[in-house]
């Protein structure tokens, strides 16, 4: 009696089968997933760059901008009337700031999960689906970002109009732009060269230019100046109550202690 184990008998392979390692249809198809995959987390590393340049862009136009349209309203209007208005818009572009920046990281936030769950996918469907979940979730995510940008800008428009002066659509979007570095659906603004080059030059412009005309932009300004615009009840900034105590513009004696031209405060 023989002490060897006998051994079972080795699988017959089908005639005609191949070993899935050499099939070329599973091949291809993982070839397909994994090149899938790649495209996909490509896309995501881009969104992660476009994410932070366009905050980071945001942030450094809404100083840049701020810094201008003050020093313009301190040169335009007496400082307590110009703090007025510096007062109401930065209490305005905290808040905004804080929104952007939250919503800004929770993008970021996003997009790792999503990169994650590419990675781990096991079939092309499934990264597709991945990507159009994340593209739904940064949609709502911006919808609800305008809505509240809106908010605190018409709230912050009213707030002005309290101190009372009457803040016109024209400049209202010109705002939004100049110092809140957002676009008229208060989403992240394309740039508008133009009215920068306007802002950072502004004073240039205003040199020896008696000031008839009152606004709180240097870009409207400029160009209400180059059109000869001379009807007060046209531009977008002016004191409507008739008992405020700003006035838009006075027929002021100068003595020769009024050195600017600027608008003086009404006696009442």
């Amino acid at each position: 009696m023989s002490g060897n184990i006998p051994r079972e008998p080795e699988p017959v392979p089908e005639l005609g089968a191949e070993p899935e390692m050499h099939n070329p249809a599973v091949q291809d198809c993982r070839e397909s997933l994994e090149m899938t995959r790649l495209e996909a987390l490509h896309t995501l590393d881009t969104c992660r760059h476009v994410i932070a340049t366009l905050e980071l862009t945001r942030l450094r136009k809404t100083r840049t901008g701020l810094y201008h349209w003050i020093a313009f309203w301190e040169r335009l209007y007496e400082r307590s009337f110009a703090n007025l208005l510096t007062s109401r818009v930065m209490a305005a572009l905290y808040k905004v700031d804080a929104l952007f920046r939250a919503v800004a990281f929770e993008l970021h936030q996003l997009t790792q999960r999503t990169e994650l769950s590419v990675a781990s996918a096991s079939t092309e469907r499934e990264i597709l689906g991945i990507l159009e979940r994340m593209e739904s979730e940064v949609s709502k995510k911006g919808r609800r970002r305008r809505r509240k940008a809106q908010h605190l800008l018409d709230k912050m428009r009213h707030s002005m109009e309290l101190i009372p002066v009457k803040v016109g659509n024209e400049l209202f979007d010109d705002m939004k732009r100049g110092v809140f570095a957002l676009d008229v659906y208060c989403d992240y603004h394309p740039g508008d060269p133009a009215a920068e080059r306007t802002e950072q030059t502004w004073s240039q412009h205003y040199i020896d230019q008696p000031v008839g005309l009152v606004a709180v932009s240097p870009y409207l300004y400029r160009q209400w100046r180059e059109t000869a615009v001379s009807s007060i009840t046209s531009l977008p900034l002016t004191a409507y109550s008739p008992n405020t105590r700003w006035t838009d513009t006075l027929e002021w004696p100068n003595d020769g202690s009024i050195e600017d031209g600027r608008s003086i405060p009404g006696e009442g």
